[in-house]
């Protein structure tokens, strides 16, 4: 007799559910749960659709507690089904009716709960699919060169390598001299690098880096560096494709004393959009809230990101993007070249470099004032700026932009009048890049 009934809404009128029946005061071991899906609704008779004869005779007897859990589409439900089913392994379980684990619906579908198993074995047991990590020692001239020559690297936050991260990685590595095995033994902490092997990407199979991006880089950047700690996956044991790796990879980035930052705001939000994209989910999907759920986020923190998600949606963000970082090696390279070509365009300007987040304009223009004072001649300023994240792009423009703007002609134009042998003195802003692949 079904006793308890726990029905969780619909209220985005969904055509299929998984439910769940469960046996109230059962014994260990003697069966007690069922689960399944149906396409339909709650009022169309539908109760069950086990072969299990057991279970109509023990709903008879015993007193049963029925739920309905999840609401979606046909393929997500089929998904959802396959998933909490292969978790207990019902299949062979001696306390559920099920004859089997259910299926995925297609392939190209996604199952996040497996996912998030395979990184949470990864972190505690530094493998999977019975493959351990190991480590590899390279030429500390060439290093570089030939881990870019085996490897593709996926970055799964929403901005480049952190410098701050990899200096760390780069401190620990040199404090064991080079030795991971010593750094792991004395400090527990795992330098470990995760490709998933055979991920096919602009028709081409590569071995990708889905995990330890910084770790690579510290180690490059470091004195003593020249070992680093793969763990590799076949593509015979993963079986992703690269939207599903891209997945993982988020799920790669857990609290730990690990050197590493964990996913925030925006990394998440990343991740969300592109499951809404690769996988046709929309924000109200109820893999997004798993999704959230996953990285542990809290109500009023998946309230905010849904907000945003729908945001991005709605204006069709572009995917398979990250944020741009500039107090990284190569985001120091690109500000040198911007710089470079611009100064060749206007030999004649003085050129600063500035983050939009930061007070710089009135430390430049004193810069300025003490060069011409000392005799050297420009025509115009000009500021190249970047913006460290988005807030720092929207103050930029909402406040800052118009303030400094002003105060720049207030002073060059008292520069000018100071200085007889300056006859104009413009000034420009040119903006860096705010966003790059997350693939190279």
């Amino acid at each position: 007799m079904i006793t308890e009934r726990i029905i969780k809404e619909n209220p985005e009128n969904h055509e299929a559910f998984v439910y769940l029946y469960t046996k109230l005061k059962a014994l260990p071991d003697e069966k007690q749960l069922y689960g399944g899906l149906h396409l339909g609704n709650t009022a169309d008779g539908y109760h069950h659709s086990s072969t299990d004869d057991d279970l109509d005779l023990d709903i008879a007897k015993h007193d049963f507690k029925y739920e309905i859990l999840h609401w979606g589409t046909l393929d997500e439900m089929k998904t959802k089904e396959h998933s909490m089913l292969k978790l207990a392994d019902a299949a062979k379980n001696s306390e559920w009716y099920n004859k089997h684990n259910g299926a995925p619906s297609v392939v190209g579908e996604i199952d996040l709960l497996t996912l998030v198993q395979w990184a949470d074995e990864i972190k505690e047991t530094n493998s999977l699919f019975g493959h351990s990590a190991i480590i590899q020692t390279f030429s500390k001239k060439t290093m570089k060169a030939e881990i870019r020559k085996m490897f593709r690297k996926l970055q799964a936050r929403h901005r480049e390598l952190i410098q701050s991260n990899t200096r760390n990685i780069t401190s620990w590595i040199d404090k064991y001299q080079g030795n991971l095995k010593e750094l792991f033994k004395v400090e527990k902490i795992n330098l470990i690098v995760v490709v998933l092997e055979g991920i096919v990407i602009d028709g081409e199979e590569v071995d990708l880096i889905v995990g330890g991006n910084h770790t690579i880089d510290g180690t490059i950047a470091s004195k003593h560096g020249k070992e680093i700690n793969f763990l590799r996956i076949p593509k015979s044991d993963h079986g992703l494709d690269y939207n599903q790796a891209k997945q993982f990879a988020s799920f790669l980035n857990k609290a730990s004393k690990q050197p590493g930052v964990n996913n925030d705001d925006d990394d998440i939000l990343k991740t969300a959009f592109e499951l809404c994209i690769d996988f046709k989910q929309t924000s109200q999907s109820e893999k997004i809230d798993d999704l959230f759920d996953f990285h542990e986020c809290n109500p009023a923190q998946k309230k905010r990101l849904k907000l945003k998600l729908n945001s991005m949606l709605s204006k069709n963000a572009l995917q398979n993007q990250m944020w741009k970082m500039y107090d990284t090696d190569q985001g120091k390279i690109d500000l040198a070249n911007r710089v470079t070509k611009l100064q060749t365009k206007y030999p004649n300007a003085r050129i600063f470099t500035a983050s939009s987040a930061g007070s710089f304009v009135p430390r430049n223009l004193r810069d300025l004032y003490n060069e011409i004072e000392g005799g050297m001649t420009y025509d115009s300023v000009l500021w190249v700026v970047y913006h460290s994240n988005p807030d720092a792009m929207k103050k930029w423009f909402a406040e800052y932009l118009t303030m400094n703007t002003s105060f720049i002609t207030l002073n060059t134009d008292a520069m000018v009048r100071k200085f007889s042998k300056i006859k104009k003195l413009s000034h420009y802003f040119d903006y860096m890049e705010t966003s790059a692949t997350d693939l190279n």
